[in-house]
């Protein structure tokens, strides 16, 4: 297949992302995959991904072996709705993955998304299969600015971002300067060393990772940099985060708990800067009641001030939202 270019739409939308050079900023030539293929998924098919899709936030818990890395290249992702690919190629916040996928935000603009791009409450998405080769030594972030391009031509996907003054959560502190037993700036004895797969002397630190990587503040994942579960013999939801960014935590917080116990956006106001290592524990009642809910608002608000020594304000606050303003289903291979 001969080599995809990037179309003017994808141009568009490069320019529209907050990461975009200014105007009149000198810009390297686009980049694209040297060779892809987009293939409607097979009903039932497996999912999976050799790739990282997220952007910090990791819905299940993580593989001590995942290398978090663009796998030499090779780009192979199968039974994937459309929403993963356009939040893997935009680096979308937990917020703005949601804001695109349900619109039920208050006060943020609709996404313009079609059902078969994100699906529903009661309703699947259309799913594809996606393999793509791009130079060995492509980046994570490079390939996201190469699914631009791909998602642009195949899909003729169109988008910009808008942003909204929205009712939110504010992330504060409970004391001022201080935080709970469960969250802590991260040590810098932890070196945060890559998996194996990452090392340029494949021979080196030959242990095996471990499952949960051990901390002053509980059971962490094996990765730093996410968010993600944590396995534990307890009941419960059970999260932890190694060396992040306390954004990423409150970007995190409303697809940790579902939008029916948070649903606004959460911003990051505490004051603090640096990485900080944390893990949150708290009991979640599925029951799908008025009350399950309330009590699960309750039990998550709790395991914020006991463990984190953090509270949800309301506020409002400016937020970008990425709107799509046209998309196809994709032109054959």
């Amino acid at each position: 297949m001969k080599r995809l270019l990037l179309s003017f739409a994808c141009m568009s939308a490069i320019l529209a992302s907050p990461s975009a050079p200014a105007q009149g900023t000198p810009q390297s030539a686009p980049i694209a995959f040297d060779v892809a293929s987009v293939r409607p998924s097979k009903p039932g098919a497996p999912q999976n991904n050799n790739v990282p899709l997220d952007a910090g936030n990791v819905y299940g818990a993580v593989n001590p072996d995942d290398a978090r890395s663009a796998a030499g290249g090779l780009f192979i992702a199968t039974h994937q709705a459309l929403w993963r690919y356009i939040s893997f190629a935009y680096k979308l916040s937990g917020t703005q993955e949601l804001a695109l996928r349900f619109n039920m935000f208050s006060g943020a603009p609709k996404s313009g998304a079609p059902l078969w791009v994100t699906g529903s409450f009661t309703g699947g998405s259309d799913y594809f299969d996606i393999t793509a080769r791009a130079p060995a030594d492509t980046s994570v972030d490079q390939m996201r600015l190469m699914m631009q391009a791909l998602l642009a031509d195949r899909f003729h996907l169109v988008i910009h971002y808008t942003s909204a003054d929205a009712p939110v959560s504010a992330l504060v502190l409970v004391k001022t300067g201080a935080t709970g037993p469960h969250l802590q700036p991260h040590p810098a004895a932890d070196a945060c060393k890559l998996p194996r797969s990452e090392k340029l002397d494949p021979t080196a630190d030959a242990t095996p990772h471990k499952a949960a990587f051990t901390s002053s503040v509980g059971a962490l994942p094996p990765l730093c940099g996410l968010i993600a579960h944590v396995p534990s013999a307890d009941p419960g939801q059970h999260y932890g985060g190694r060396a992040v960014p306390l954004a990423l935590l409150a970007t995190s917080l409303p697809t940790m708990t579902g939008l029916a116990a948070m649903p606004r956006p959460v911003v990051d106001e505490t004051g603090l800067s640096g990485l900080y290592d944390f893990t949150l524990s708290w009991v979640h009642d599925s029951t799908p009641d008025d009350s399950s809910v309330a009590d699960n608002v309750s039990n998550f608000r709790d395991a914020l001030k006991k463990q984190l020594g953090v509270t949800l304000k309301s506020d409002h606050a400016p937020i970008d939202f990425l709107i799509v303003d046209h998309v196809e289903k994709p032109s054959e291979n």
